[in-house]
């Protein structure tokens, strides 16, 4: 008598999900940084890393600018308040393509950012220097590096909209001057006393068209935060007469994307967004340390 012996047949793999669009975005600013920072051995790779994704949000959702005219005049403004992070910046510039402008502000048939300049990151006469340095490189909207100083000077960009929009727009052109200005910042901006009073001016002015987005990821190059600064950064904006929203975790795109658009809702007042974040982001090593 035979007998048919059924062996179990062994699951089929499943294909994994190819990863959005999103996050293959992100992923690039991330590796496109850390690749420049580590052939030039040297920068600061933790920002890019932990900052991407609201980067990216900014960039790709909110900020209304034209790489093919970053000039402009009705462009929103985008501030690297936080100039040591420079190479998130130039890739947001390389990715998007932003053009180059001469001397005499005439966009020219080139890229500001091309891929060989990034390679030249941080060498001398690089178009990528380690701070970003106003026209030397097309696109980034003002110099860089003093922590806080960033952040006065979107203060004037904002009250700068606010002058020509008194002057130029009229009954039935009202957009002719409406542009916003975004500052990404971190601790250490926040530790200046540049920040309080550039802060304090632009609440008592009701600067509505200003973003402060605050990186809080409580590291300097010193350590932790905790070692000198614990103050409260959210009762101090609200002091300041600001609108004050929080983002729990850099890496949720969508609470980032919703809380710029309580920016652009609030129009009576400025708005600092406060980001949790990593610095660092996925380094087996580096993550949420002053090494990173």
């Amino acid at each position: 008598m035979s007998t048919t012996i059924e062996y179990p047949v062994a699951p089929r793999l499943q294909t994994p999900a190819p990863p959005s669009i999103e996050t293959v975005a992100i992923d690039t600013i991330r590796t496109l940084s850390i690749d420049a920072i580590q052939a030039a051995n040297s920068g600061h790779p933790g920002t890019p890393m932990g900052m991407a994704p609201v980067a990216y949000t900014l960039w790709q959702q909110f900020l209304r600018f034209d790489p093919q005219d970053p000039v402009w005049p009705n462009r929103d403004r985008f501030v690297l308040s936080a100039g040591h992070a420079s190479m998130l910046l130039y890739s947001l510039l390389h990715l998007t393509e932003v053009r180059a402008v001469s001397k005499d502000y005439e966009t020219l048939g080139e890229m500001s950012v091309p891929l060989d300049a990034i390679k030249t990151f941080r060498q001398l006469g690089s178009r990528c220097p380690g701070h970003p340095e106003y026209r030397w490189t097309s696109g980034v909207e003002t110099t860089t590096g003093p922590l806080g100083q960033g952040l006065s000077t979107s203060v004037g960009m904002a009250i700068g909209r606010q002058w020509l929009a008194s002057r130029y727009n009229k009954p039935g052109f009202e957009d002719i001057f409406d542009f916003n200005v975004y500052a990404l910042c971190g601790d250490g901006c926040m530790m200046e006393g540049v920040s309080s009073e550039a802060g304090s001016l632009a609440g008592h002015l009701q600067l509505s068209n200003l973003c402060w987005i605050y990186d809080n990821n409580h590291i300097t190059i010193e350590g932790s935060t905790a070692i000198t600064f614990t103050e409260d950064v959210a009762t101090r904006f609200l002091g300041y007469q600001w609108n004050v929203v929080r983002v729990g975790d850099a890496n949720d795109i969508s609470m980032v994307a919703r809380a710029i658009r309580t920016f652009q809702n609030t129009k009576d007042r400025p708005t600092l967004i406060i980001i949790d974040s990593h610095i660092g982001y996925g380094s087996p090593h580096k993550q949420d340390t002053s090494a990173a």
